[in-house]
């Protein structure tokens, strides 16, 4: 009988052929994830870092990205265990408004080097012993931790799997191990795009380009620390917190960051990218009326659910948080499509939403069928059993959940 989850199928591989084969499949796991939307934001965080950072010198910019890959590692080693531990989701931490403005604060502490206020360096004594490459390793750590963090509401099967198994193990260091080079296939490919960015720091020989570059990373930075809080900020401010954000940059990048003379050509690029924000910012403070979904969701509740089994109607229940990537996806490009809508009003579509906080009866629902992750979808059948070999676990194109909805109400 084959797997009928990702999770089951990763436990039986370790069992058939060991723990250095699944460290294997969890490195060869986290490079795919590099395919998903998930991590996109990290790539021009990445190449703006290191083409801040590197200097020219390509060892400094290996030894740099090291270090960005060991946060990112050591980030979601830390997450992984936790939640195989806790049981609790993966990114929940991340709806603590704590942690998020935690974690936004060291974001905008990380900004602040880039604008020439400070340039974090690790403790003398290491300087000593690792030279001048050694300068900004603590700021890559972070970063590669802090971008780690970004990324973890984005679950996608392989991670979900990886919990399970590390928590059926119950051997913290094999857990350890596996979330680790998870990790490092994830950040292997950003010390690629390190390397790059050094080779491209080279090419511009005037000091203007280099510290325009840091101050664009350094807006950057802040865009990533108001994507960390928007869900703490009152749903009214976060578009005008963007649009505030790529106006300041439009006309910092623009016209005021670099007052030393430079090439016209670079004079241009300013412009341009000035001039590119501010039509951003303009585009998205023009008043817009808000979509809303044409599925006719209900809240979870029991009784919701109980109803649906008493009129022999199978249910669909839709695990959704507002900081989950594939969740925005699944609700604005599969959702939408009309066949799936109209799928969707002959089935009971009850929705739980832990963005903030999981209602009791919502965390008694995710413990009872072991939902560790978002996107999770919960298919009931008339008997209101749930079709475990039906369960959606990340993102899935209209044709295939069509398909998937055909097969429960078979």
């Amino acid at each position: 009988m084959s797997p009928s989850s990702p999770s089951e199928w990763l436990a039986q591989f370790i069992a058939q052929y060991g723990i250095g084969a699944g460290l294997l499949a969890a490195l060869l796991g986290g490079l795919a994830l590099n395919l998903t939307p998930c991590v996109y934001p990290m790539i021009p965080v990445t190449v703006a870092f290191f083409s801040g950072q590197a200097s020219g010198s390509l060892k400094r910019a290996l030894f740099l990205g090291g270090c960005y890959v060991l946060g990112l590692s050591v980030s979601y080693a830390l997450l992984g265990l936790a939640a195989a531990t806790t049981g609790a989701l993966l990114g929940s931490w991340l709806q603590r408004p704590a942690v998020l403005v935690g974690v936004a604060l060291a974001l905008l502490g990380l900004s602040l080097g880039m604008f020439g206020l400070y340039e974090l360096q690790p403790p003398a004594f290491l300087t000593r012993r690792m030279g001048r490459a050694a300068a900004g390793a603590w700021g890559a750590v972070v970063m590669g931790a802090a971008v780690g963090l970004v990324a973890a509401p984005c679950i996608g099967p392989f991670v979900l799997g990886l919990i399970l198994v590390v928590g059926q193990l119950a051997n913290p260091l094999a857990g350890f191990a596996l979330f680790f080079m998870l990790g490092v296939g994830m950040g292997l490919p950003y010390v690629v795009l390190g390397a790059l960015a050094n080779q491209a720091a080279k090419l511009p020989k005037s000091g203007a380009w280099l510290v325009w570059s840091k101050h664009a990373m350094g807006f950057i930075l802040w865009g990533l620390a108001l994507y960390l809080v928007r869900s703490v900020l009152p749903p009214a401010l976060v578009m005008p917190a963007v649009v505030l954000l790529l106006a300041a940059a439009g006309v910092y990048l623009g016209w005021l960051g670099v007052r030393q003379r430079s090439a016209p050509w670079f004079r241009r690029v300013r412009r341009a990218t000035g001039v590119a924000l501010l039509a951003a910012a303009a585009l998205l403070a023009l008043p817009r009326a808000p979509q809303a979904s044409p599925v006719a969701w209900q809240p979870y509740s029991d009784e919701a659910l109980a109803q649906a089994k008493q009129a022999g109607k199978p249910a669909v229940v839709d695990v959704y948080a507002d900081w989950c990537v594939p969740c925005v996806e699944l609700d604005h490009v599969t959702f939408r499509h009309p066949d799936v809508v109209r799928a969707l009003s002959s089935v009971a579509a009850l929705r739980l939403d832990v963005t903030r906080e999981t209602p009791r009866e919502g965390e008694a629902l995710l413990d009872r069928h072991r939902v560790i992750g978002v996107p999770t979808v919960l298919l009931f059948d008339r008997r209101g059993e749930e079709r475990r070999d039906l369960r959606l676990e990340g993102f899935e194109g209209a044709k295939e959940f069509l398909e998937r909805l055909g097969r429960l109400q078979e």
